[in-house]
């Protein structure tokens, strides 16, 4: 499991503008690839989770204007168009006293950088890289981008048939697990275990990709790198995706640091139950904040079940012989979603809307929710228009 936000921490660095100590103990992360748009950079710590809880992370630029939050930051041409160089700030709390800490990465200068050694003039970009929705164990991927030439004046990917060749590189942890220079190679079949001596894939591990292609000389560009990282999740037997939903998310899968009331234990049937061991899976009961900021932390990001309406009205839909959402536990705790509850008592005691399976009716309702109750944790995708 990873951990929560210090809210007052992260409350007096964005006020009062504090920047945080300099640090070797936080770095940005880019595989040392070619900085352009579309990049992902990560921040990443080499404390470990005895020295660290609730760590929180921002993005601050020379200025000292927050350009992003959360684990990793992709480069927009907003941000090379007004940003010089930017630094990575995580707040976090020292088990040993308690006490709230904030270190900063050094300084990444944002330099479009061109290729060393190719005879053609600009390099080519990678952008948009995905590798399916959902990334499990036994779970097959398939690697999709966009490749850009720079020269050709506008944005519009590059053909299959415009590539001539390509290299891609699997990693989990250090551990290559598929490299191929079949440039239509783009499926693989995540492992259970990886690396000598065998280790279980779980989900404190990311599923890293690194991509080399090289155009073809009609095409006039140089060629181009990218890298990108993606959390890996638990399979849950009873359904991971229903269309733009994610089930809710297991307590080994979030940041925050779980005590025994935050996890809801089920069969693999969304049925509760107090048993341990194999086939009990632990989902996760957080408050609304930490909710949202889960969804909004996750590689590729993802925003909380957006209106509670839409999300219940899906639920009666699909929660039933078959249906997509038929195994998930929706009858243990409320789903948490975004939309504010505007009736006169919400709006005094600032509630959120949770969606809730009313047993006497046998249906889902959106229902006012103190923010502070604890609800599992359903993540959606975000809408093109609303990135």
């Amino acid at each position: 499991m990873y951990f929560k936000l210090n809210q007052l921490a992260m409350v007096s660095l964005l006020s009062v503008g504090v920047v945080g100590t300099a640090s070797a103990n936080v770095y940005i992360d880019h595989q040392n690839q070619n900085i352009h748009q579309g990049s992902v950079l990560t921040a990443k710590t080499d404390l470990t989770s005895e020295q660290l809880q609730n760590p929180k992370v921002i993005w601050k630029d020379e200025k000292g204007v927050v350009i992003g939050t959360g684990k990793q930051l992709s480069i927009t041409p907003d941000i090379l168009g007004n940003s010089q160089n930017v630094m990575a700030c995580m707040s976090y709390i020292n088990p040993e006293d308690q006490a709230s800490n904030v270190e900063c990465s050094d300084v990444l200068p944002l330099e479009i950088q061109t290729l060393v050694g190719d005879p053609r003039i600009h390099e080519t970009t990678i952008s948009d890289v995905l590798v399916g929705k959902f990334i499990a164990p036994t779970e097959e991927v398939t690697l999709s981008f966009d490749v850009i030439d720079p020269d050709s004046g506008d944005d519009t990917p590059l053909t299959d048939e415009q590539i001539e060749s390509a290299k891609y590189t699997w990693k989990i942890g250090d551990v290559v697990i598929k490299e191929t220079t079949d440039k239509d190679d783009k499926k693989i079949t995540i492992p259970e275990t990886y690396g000598t001596p065998a280790q279980p894939v779980t989900p404190d591990l990311t599923l890293k990709v690194f991509i080399s292609v090289l155009p073809t000389d009609e095409v006039g560009s140089g060629s181009g790198q990218a890298y990108a990282e993606f959390d890996i999740s638990e399979n849950f037997p009873g359904g991971n995706i229903a269309d733009n939903y994610y089930r809710p998310m297991l307590a080994s899968e979030t940041m925050y640091d779980e005590e025994s009331k935050n996890i809801v234990n089920t069969d693999e049937n969304g049925v509760a139950t107090s048993a341990t061991g194999d086939g009990v899976y632990g989902f996760a009961a957080l408050p609304q904040a930490q909710a949202k900021l889960e969804c909004e932390s996750r590689s590729p990001k993802l925003r909380l079940a957006d209106d509670a309406t839409v999300f219940s009205n899906y639920l009666n839909t699909n929660t039933t012989a078959g249906g997509l959402t038929e195994h998930w536990p929706y009858d243990v705790r409320v789903f948490w979603t975004n939309t504010e509850d505007t009736s006169e008592l919400g709006q005094v005691f600032d509630y959120f809307m949770g969606v809730a399976y009313l047993t006497d009716d046998a249906a889902f309702s959106p229902l006012g929710q103190d923010p502070d109750s604890l609800a599992l944790v359903v993540c959606e995708d975000i809408p093109e228009e609303a990135k």
